[in-house]
């Protein structure tokens, strides 16, 4: 009798399988909206064909979203999918340059987008996906290869035109996808991230052999002054901001492993952030408990996100059975806010944006069977 028992929970399970509406895995997108409170707004599922992945999203001046990423249609492409302020998706935007992938872009002048790829190009697009220009931007790196604070990142300058980071350098171009300039830097300085200076200039920065570095570039290209601040583990540099007072943060964690028992290891984030002062004099250091998916709000605080892990101390970005997605607000003094939750991200968040109404918007990976 007990072999019965247990035969017929098993022929059930094979025969599900088995059945011709059986649907293969894919990955998709989940996008989450909430509000300046941390309450949510909506959420929706953008689907793929049959996969998608994303990297940045962007509010754009309509009040939608663009999410850069890749597709597997007809081999890895460049994809840009849109939704509307409601969370509707909208527009599907592709780049047959198989194989290549989507990593950042920006709303660009006039309408449509330039995004920069796996395949070291800065792109311009219209809204109908066609494209425009393209730019080599560097060395060919591998267009498969998925990593949060890897590849190029691309702003709108503030006097027209485009700035990227990637690799060792940081690249300026018109609108017409001309390079103005181009700054090279140490060969073992990787830029992982960019924002526009007040006088005109760039403030970008990464990791390097020794830790973190942060520079600040004058409208030329030319270098003003650098910063690097040292550590005994691999870091990651999180991001770099502009605040309301003037000065410059940049948040950085560095992870080390740490022996529990002869069996068991934590992993141990310690993350500090930095400020600088406009000459890029060190005028503060302080320990802060944040992700590395973070977004720097508009009155000096921060806003992160991440999923809980027995084996971590700080939040990380892939999902753990049984956690939700926590969202954590802070104030400008390190303070927090709020701290919410949400059961949605099947298998991660990447990304989340302060939106124009004080709000906050999120995407990830979702897995669906």
């Amino acid at each position: 009798m007990l072999i019965i028992f247990l035969f017929v929970p098993i022929l059930i399970f094979t025969a599900g399988c088995s059945d011709v509406g059986f649907k293969q895995p894919t990955f998709d997108i989940w996008a989450l909206k909430i509000d300046a409170d941390g309450n949510e707004q909506w959420n929706t599922i953008i689907h793929g064909d049959p996969d998608s992945v994303g990297t940045e999203m962007i509010q754009t001046l309509d009040g939608g979203y663009a999410i850069a990423g890749t597709g597997t249609r007809n081999g890895s492409i460049v994809r840009i999918f849109t939704l509307d302020a409601k969370g509707d998706p909208g527009l599907d935007l592709t780049i047959d340059t198989s194989p290549d992938s989507g990593r950042s872009l920006v709303e660009a002048p006039g309408g449509g987008y330039a995004v920069t790829t796996r395949g070291e190009c800065l792109k311009r697009i219209d809204e109908s996906g066609t494209v425009l220009w393209s730019t080599k931007l560097g060395e060919e790196s591998d267009p498969l290869v998925w990593e949060v604070d890897k590849g190029w990142r691309v702003i709108g300058a503030p006097e027209g035109g485009y700035a990227a980071a990637g690799n060792n350098r940081t690249v300026r171009l018109d609108e017409d996808g001309t390079i103005l300039w181009e700054t090279a830097f140490d060969p073992d300085q990787s830029a992982r991230t960019i924002i526009a200076a007040p006088t005109g200039g760039f403030v970008t920065g990464g990791t390097c052999d020794v830790g973190v570095w942060v520079t600040m570039l004058d409208a030329e290209g030319d270098s003003i002054w650098t910063r690097t601040f040292p550590t005994e583990s691999p870091p990651r540099l999180y991001i770099v901001r502009l605040s309301p007072d003037g000065t410059y943060d940049l948040i950085y964690g560095a992870r080390q492993r740490v022996a529990v028992n002869d069996t068991e290891h934590r992993r141990f984030t310690e993350t500090t952030e930095v400020s600088l002062s406009a000459d890029g004099e060190h005028i503060g250091e302080k320990p802060v408990q944040v992700s590395q998916v973070i977004v720097a709000t508009e009155d000096g605080g921060y806003a992160y996100c991440g999923y809980s892990q027995p084996q971590f101390n700080d939040l990380i970005s892939s999902d753990y059975p049984g956690s939700p997605l926590r969202v954590v607000r802070l104030d400008n003094v390190g303070e927090v806010v709020w701290d919410t939750s949400f059961d949605i991200g099947e298998d991660g968040v990447t990304s989340i944006i302060q939106t124009s109404d004080g709000g906050f918007a999120l995407f990830g990976r979702y897995l669906d069977f």
